[in-house]
């Protein structure tokens, strides 16, 4: 009962219906003559009146029609058509008109139909009729130029079983597309029954190529085997469709870069958060997905990313995918990274720029990103001024170019900077046993567990420097069997530049006295990078998530 009220409650609750279109369509044609069709007119609300269907009498026999009336909901959304089925059966040949159909001040388009008289020849056969076609979209070809390739059976009677062999040549590579695909076509003035299958076909070298015709090998019911159908046998049956002739070009001498041929190509970018504005230190996420016609997911080239000075990028494994979409075959690699500003003020990334071979024009194309200009805002939480500066070769040589024109300032920096390297040799010293023990003891303590990622990702994001490094200690005894005497020995054993300006970051955060605010964010996106690549050594890193 509630749930009646309830529906009730939605349909008077909807808006207004308003009649806006009328379809018309039509299961057939061509169309033999004999033959019957179903016309159907649709209505995308509920009419009373019904279109004047007797402008059909002129050229059909008609039967009906036939009205119905359906309304849906879905997610609360009602809707209502109202339809109408009629029976057509041409009176002879040739080709006629179905007008416009018109309810109230809606009208529908009009339909020609061609009607064909049937062939003689086996219009009182019994025996079953099978034959095989192949096609290819283009016989001439260029090395890596992907073609589609189409078999299609062709049958009258009942087809209970078949196997169709594989098209296979050496230097072709060919991959089925989606499943078969059922139908009918007229064929000499016969209706014959279909089953499609495609293949996509990619040279892999040029030359001339022989490509075999399909078989086909079943079994048709035998209609003078049995004096009724239950009784009827099978009669073996097989088609060979002819072969085809493939001239494939090789790659043009002056296409520059990665060789790429395909229909269409294009580029977009994505920013998380979608913003002009970037924060120093702040990690953003770029995302840019090439997408190609024509085209198999193998065949996407990488793209050429560089990060100007003052920007790192901490790329992730491009995934390529793709799909069948009306009949064409979509690619996509989808390039996603960490974009890094480490200098505030304006920053402009560089235009992406990809060749292609457009195969209609038969010439160089390019799919381009234009630059991004974005503005880099300075981040309060981190330290602008360090004692161990990590600079670019560009900053230290104006460190220099100061220090040669003032000697004095030089001088006093360098005074400054020994003392401060001897204190932190003897605080080094000092604290050096009690790590030791420290880390002996996490280490003897933990001898039976393992490194647990997600502890490490909960401290670099909650800026625990303290339980940040207990972990990367701890992780460090499980990969190389024994536990650094401290982050600098560890960035040293990993040999990753991202990953040991982290650390040392790190290090600072831990060992100075007037501390600054550390943010782990890009220590956790080192660290899963470095884990991630799995160099192929003796002390290969373990797997990220390990069980």
């Amino acid at each position: 009962m509630v749930k009646q009220w309830l529906g009730l409650f939605l349909i008077l609750s909807s808006p207004v219906w308003a009649f806006t279109e009328l379809k018309v369509s039509l299961d057939k044609n061509p169309l033999l003559l004999g033959e019957t069709a179903v016309l159907e007119l649709v209505a995308d609300d509920q009419v009373a009146h019904q279109p004047d269907f007797s402008v059909l009498d002129q050229h059909f026999i008609v039967q009906g029609p036939s009205m119905g009336q359906q309304m849906q909901i879905i997610n609360g959304k009602a809707s209502r058509t109202t339809s109408w089925r009629l029976l057509l059966k041409a009176k002879k040949a040739g080709t006629f008109v179905i007008p416009a159909f018109q309810i109230e001040d809606i009208s529908s388009s009009a339909i020609e139909v061609q009607v064909v008289e049937s062939s003689a020849s086996t219009q009182n056969s019994n025996d079953p009729v099978l034959f095989l076609q192949s096609s290819l979209d283009s016989s001439e070809l260029y090395v890596q130029q992907l073609a589609y390739l189409e078999v299609k059976i062709f049958f009258q009677g009942d087809l209970q079983r078949g196997s169709l062999s594989e098209p296979k040549v050496d230097g072709l590579s060919i991959e089925q597309l989606g499943k078969d695909k059922e139908g009918s076509e007229l064929v000499n003035g016969e209706r014959y029954r279909t089953f499609t299958r495609r293949y996509r076909l990619i040279p892999e070298r040029s030359g001339t190529f022989v490509l075999p015709g399909s078989t086909l090998s079943g079994e048709m019911l035998d209609r003078n085997s049995g004096r009724y159908d239950y009784f009827a046998q099978t009669k073996a049956v097989s088609a060979t469709a002819s072969d085809l002739t493939i001239e494939v070009a090789p790659r043009p001498d002056n296409f520059p870069g990665d060789w790429l041929i395909a229909d269409l190509v294009s580029l977009n970018e994505e920013w998380s958060p979608a913003t002009e504005q970037l924060t120093q230190g702040e990690p953003v996420t770029r995302t840019i997905t090439l997408t190609a016609l024509d085209v198999a997911e193998h065949q996407l080239p990488d793209l050429p990313l560089n990060a100007p000075d003052g920007v790192k990028l901490y790329k992730e494994q491009p995934q390529a995918k793709q799909a069948e979409r009306n009949g064409t075959l979509v690619s996509q690699k989808v390039f996603s990274m960490a974009v890094v500003a480490n200098k505030t003020g304006e920053l402009v990334l560089p235009e992406v720029k990809l060749p292609w071979w457009n195969k209609k024009t038969n010439s160089v194309h390019y799919a381009t990103l234009p630059e991004k200009r974005l503005t880099v805002e300075v981040n309060p939480e981190l330290p602008q001024q360090s004692s161990v500066p990590l600079v670019t070769p560009a900053l230290q040589g104006s460190v220099t170019e100061t220090a040669e024109n003032n000697p004095w300032q030089w001088n006093y920096t360098s005074s400054v900077l020994s003392l401060l390297w001897l204190c932190s040799v003897v605080a080094l010293l000092w604290f050096r046993p009690k790590r030791a023990v420290v880390t002996k003891a996490m280490v003897h303590n933990s001898a039976s567990a393992k490194a647990n990622p997600k502890k490490l990702q909960q401290a670099c994001h909650n800026n625990d420097a303290g339980c940040a490094r207990q972990w990367l200690m701890l992780w460090a005894q499980q990969q190389f069997g024994r536990a650094p005497a401290s982050l600098t020995e560890l960035a040293q054993w990993c040999k990753d530049e991202n990953f040991a300006e982290q650390l040392q970051l790190l290090n600072q955060q831990l060992y100075q006295k007037d501390q600054q605010n550390w943010q782990g964010k890009m220590l956790w996106i080192c660290w899963s990078k470095l884990v991630l690549e799995k160099p192929e050594d003796k002390n290969a890193l373990p797997e990220l998530y390990p069980e």
